[in-house]
């Protein structure tokens, strides 16, 4: 995996970047595939999982290619990864959303913060944003814990992100 996470930041760091660049088409049709497999009220999770690892393989293909250019390309492999199992794919998704944001891609910015509160998450730390949520031993929806003194509301505002608040009456309104 050390290998891998190389190969990904060389060539984020080394990748020309052209203002007119396209969108990648078939990054997009991947990425609506990814979505609408979510809304899917008879989901299989062991197939969903097959079809994930399928996709991811298929950006880090496009993106050794040199075929992730714009920031909603990077967006859009970001939240392909984010959908990961491995700490390894939510590092890479919060790479990927890192340079889409700094393309100019806003949505992004959001999408920075889910990733590195997963990663929390994964390392059993508190999350920064209050982005993720877990389900608790009663099979409620509750807030991910949360180390509420590092970023404000405010802060969380320019990314995009909800208020601890908001985000604490959304997981009330999922139970």
């Amino acid at each position: 995996m050390k290998t891998l996470s190389f190969v990904v930041f060389a060539v984020l760091i080394f990748a020309p970047v052209n203002v007119f660049a396209q969108d990648n088409v078939e990054l997009q049709r991947m990425f609506d595939e990814d979505q609408e497999a979510r809304r899917n009220p008879d989901l299989d999770w062991d197939i969903l999982d097959k079809e994930d690892a399928e996709r991811r393989e298929a950006v880090l293909a496009l993106l050794a290619a040199g075929d992730i250019k714009t920031g909603l390309d990077y967006f859009n492999a970001a939240v392909i990864f984010q959908h990961g199992e491995a700490v390894e794919d939510i590092r890479i998704a919060h790479s990927l959303a890192t340079v889409s944001a700094t393309l100019g891609y806003s949505r992004a910015n959001w999408l920075k913060a889910a990733s590195w509160d997963r990663l929390m998450m994964y390392f059993e730390q508190p999350q920064w944003y209050g982005t993720q949520f877990s389900v608790d031993d009663a099979g409620n929806w509750v807030l991910y814990d949360v180390e509420a003194d590092i970023i404000t509301d405010e802060q969380r505002a320019e990314w995009s992100v909800p208020s601890l608040e908001e985000a604490k009456a959304r997981a009330e309104a999922r139970n």
